[in-house]
Formats: structure tokens, sequence, C-alpha cells
């Protein structure tokens, strides 16, 4: 592959990834991020810094809760947090006991207000996983031998479809250090 040919692969992943985090609406969550494609290795390294994500957010900030038969009815005050709070209760509650009986009324068989008063929605979490879908999304097929760095202010994967090599680790880690040092830009 030749310099020029590495400077349009890079421009094509530049420009398709700024396009998938706008389509999931995170693109502002992104501070810097690099691109790394060798295809004589052959490996695929993203790496990004992340901005602060919002603190966590108690149920009852974004909801009103009443006492309802054999649990407690939830009705959404604040929109936007709809889809992650439904998540939420399913993943601690099951699909079967969490009733969602209109767009913004979920009843949740079983559950006292008090469980819910002390439920939190991290929107860190939220935030990191939505940036590893952007960053599958990306990923060439086929480079399902990964490593992965992450920590609170980057994440950095390294993909093959060979064996991991030790000397790509070490540059997965460089980039990484690299990339969480930058200044936000």
């Amino acid at each position: 592959m030749t310099l020029t040919d590495e400077t349009f692969a890079y421009q094509n992943f530049d420009t398709i990834f700024k396009q998938i985090l706008q389509d999931l609406g995170v693109n502002r969550s992104v501070k810097s991020y690099r691109i790394v494609a060798n295809p004589g290795a052959p490996y695929f390294l993203i790496s990004l810094k992340f901005g602060r994500a919002r603190s966590a957010v108690k149920v009852t900030d974004m909801s009103q809760l009443n006492v309802h038969t054999g649990g407690t009815a939830l009705t959404i005050t604040d929109e936007s947090w709809a889809p992650a709070l439904l998540s939420k209760l399913w993943q601690r509650y099951g699909r079967d006991r969490v009733e969602q009986l209109t767009r913004f009324e979920i009843l949740i068989h079983g559950a006292t207000i008090e469980e819910l008063e002390s439920m939190e929605l991290d929107p860190g979490e939220e935030l990191k996983a939505k940036l590893l879908d952007a960053v599958w999304r990306l990923f060439p097929e086929g480079f399902t031998v990964r490593y992965d760095i992450v920590d609170d202010k980057a994440m950095t994967i390294i993909g093959t479809e060979h064996d991991m090599k030790p000397e790509w680790i070490k540059v997965a880690k460089m980039v990484h250090e690299d990339v969480k040092g930058k200044e936000d830009e």
C-alpha cells in the first residue's frame, strides 16, 4: 500500500467514523481520536479520548413514582432518559416484570417505590457503550482477534484477523497514552 493509498484509506475511515459518531449522537463526547490501519501487519487500531459524561442521575429526577396494585407505577417526565431507564429496569427486574403501558408510563411488578427511588442511571456507562458501538461499526469485518484498553479518559481497541502480536499491543498502549494525554481540541 502506498502512502497515497494509506492517506485515502485514513480519510475514508475518518469520514465514516465522524458520521457514525453523529448518527449515534455522541460526536461531541469524543475529544480526540486516532485511527491506525496497518495492512502490512495487518492490524486496525482506533483510540479515542472521551469527554466527561454527566454524573449519575436518580430515577426520581426523571420520573414520578406512584404505588400501584402489585408494584410501582412510573411516569417518565424527562423523555431523553426513556430508553436508558427502560433498559435499566429490564436489566434489574426482567422483561416479564416491567410492563410498558404507554410511551411514558411503566408498571414494575413487585418493585417498591423505595427500591426505585434509590436506583440511578450512569450516563458514563451509557456513553462508553455508545462509543464502543461506534468503534464496532467502523472496525473491519473479520478482525475478530482484539485487545482493548479502557480507562476513565480513553478507549483503545486493536484488532487483527491473525494472532495478536506483542509488538502490536505495545503500539496500542503507546497510542492509548498519546491520545489520553492530548489536550482537548
